[in-house]
């Protein structure tokens, strides 16, 4: 069993919950109760969407082991369990039954929305991710940009199939309706592309860590291509730009919100959590040469992702608040 939970990365599966349940109890539920609404998606109808992303992040990882043990095999024999503690063929039998799981949840979700051809998603989903394992990550920055995109529609998907969810019911939208959809969706739409900054960094790191087994391998990863000192710069200046967005975001709109008043967590919660972080990694990697050093930095990319989904609960507080 722990090399199972090992093989599809439970620790990350259970972050992908966390980030599609945070963004319906964190967002949506206490934006629409705001208004005098309550979410259109039933628990089980939602319970489908969740096992959905779990299933297909959890095929793409096992996909992905399967067709990348001789890099792993260099850069981190230790943690290899294709081939040594499960069979290749049962990796890909492990693989076939995770992706049927999540294309039928995507199906279910799909139908219940009155939408059933949306679940061609679902399948399309499971494709790329065989395309990047056995392509798209060995050529530059197209792996990065694929797996960090898929990270950003995780959120985005839970505003869609609600939104899916209205117009199937023929929920009258009345005015208040359309805040709560508009005011939730945007601030989703900040955590998907915070979610997709973040990864996108943290997938560039993990090149560069891995730049040896890379090479042996024969892949064209961006710090093979351009160099560790250009990448680390590419880092260092998405990071720089995330912090920015970070600022923009909560100053320019979250701030401002009617809901938003009488907030004195989220400028402390941001500044320590969030923006210190980031501001920290933009200025280490440029100094990082060795593995280790690129290690810290992924780990922090990861607190860092974390805290940020973290702040949904945040919000959940103050609008909460602000409807008693």
């Amino acid at each position: 069993m722990k090399h199972f939970l090992k093989l599809i990365r439970i620790l990350n599966l259970a972050i992908v919950v966390f980030t599609i349940y945070a963004m319906r109890h964190g967002i949506i539920i206490p934006v629409y109760a705001y208004f005098g609404f309550e979410p259109i998606l039933s628990e089980l109808q939602f319970l489908f969407l969740a096992l959905s992303s779990v299933f297909l992040t959890g095929g793409g990882y096992i996909i992905n082991d399967y067709f990348d043990r001789k890099a792993d095999m260099i850069n981190h024999p230790e943690t290899v369990v294709v081939g040594i503690k499960f069979k290749r063929r049962w990796a890909i039998v492990l693989h076939s039954v995770f992706n049927t799981i999540a294309i039928v949840c995507g199906f279910a979700i799909s139908y219940s929305v009155g939408i059933w051809w949306l679940g061609f998603i679902f399948v399309g989903i499971s494709f790329i991710l065989w395309l990047y394992s056995i392509r798209l990550k060995k050529l530059p920055l197209t792996g990065n940009l694929t797996v960090s995109i898929l990270t950003g529609l995780v959120p985005i998907f839970v505003m869609c199939f609600e939104y899916l969810g209205i117009r199937h019911t023929g929920t009258p939208v009345t005015f208040g309706l359309k805040l709560a959809v508009t005011y939730s969706g945007i601030i989703i739409l900040g955590f998907s592309v915070f979610a997709f900054l973040l990864n996108l960094m943290r997938e560039i790191v993990k090149d560069i860590e891995d730049i040896r087994g890379d090479i042996a391998s024969g892949c064209k990863t961006l710090p093979i291509v351009i160099g560790k000192k250009n990448t680390n710069i590419l880092v260092s200046l998405i990071s720089f730009v995330s912090s920015i967005l970070v600022i923009i975001m909560y100053f320019f709109y979250l701030k401002n919100l009617e809901f938003m008043q009488n907030d004195t967590l989220s400028l402390w919660y941001i500044i320590a959590l969030i923006i210190a972080p980031l501001l920290f990694i933009t200025i280490r990697i440029l100094f990082a040469r060795y593995k280790k050093e690129y290690k810290i930095v992924s780990h922090l990319l990861k607190f860092t992702m974390f805290t940020g989904i973290v702040y949904s609960i945040i919000i959940n507080i103050i609008v909460t608040g602000n409807i008693l």
